[in-house]
């Protein structure tokens, strides 16, 4: 269970300053040129989704770096299209969610058990990257480190090594997204 809890931590730290470094300066979307970036990311029309209800639509650089300069937020669906079906437009149906907690008493004695510490531990070294931006070597570099601290959690448990499995999943730019898989087990 602490275990659980340890490779949590670091996934949320990890998703929550990955996402933080994947906002460059905004100098760096005034004037975008030919080849926008070396991994070829933005060539072509993109499929470019804005909100969870909004069907996503396909947008070229100009258009894409216009959203960017604008401050609005989105995300570019192009490569994961499957990841993103059936979620234009609908909403949560009422009454979907549960009206109380079912796991109470675990979830309160897992809290219990979180410590900050971890994340010192954590954030020193993956703050001192240049930057974590996903197209960059940094970023790669970031990714690769994040991959190895949850794979060397995962084998320090020797309980949970079987069930839970961590990979990296390429994409078009350098820097990999992290999966890690929990399986359930019977009890």
């Amino acid at each position: 269970m602490k275990c659980l809890l340890q490779i949590a931590s670091v996934l949320a730290l990890g998703l929550g300053l990955a996402a933080s470094a994947r906002q460059p300066p905004q100098h760096a979307f005034v004037a975008p040129g030919p080849g926008v970036s070396e991994s070829g990311l933005y060539a072509g029309e993109r499929l470019i989704k804005i909100n969870e209800t909004a069907q996503p639509q396909r947008m070229g650089v100009d258009d894409i770096f216009a959203l960017r300069r604008a401050g609005v937020r989105f995300v570019d669906i192009t490569d994961a299209q499957e990841l993103y079906q059936g979620q234009g437009g609908a909403a949560v149906a009422a009454g979907a969610l549960p009206a109380t907690l079912a796991f109470g008493d675990e979830v309160r004695k897992a809290i219990g058990q979180l410590s900050t510490k971890l994340y010192g531990d954590v954030l020193k070294p993956f703050t001192a990257f240049h930057n974590r931006y996903y197209d960059s070597q940094y970023g790669k570099q970031s990714s690769e480190w994040l991959q190895k601290q949850i794979t060397q959690l995962v084998d320090a448990h020797a309980f949970v090594s079987g069930n839970v499995t961590v990979r990296a999943f390429g994409h078009k730019f350098p820097q990999a997204s992290i999966i890690v898989r929990i399986e359930g087990r019977d009890s």
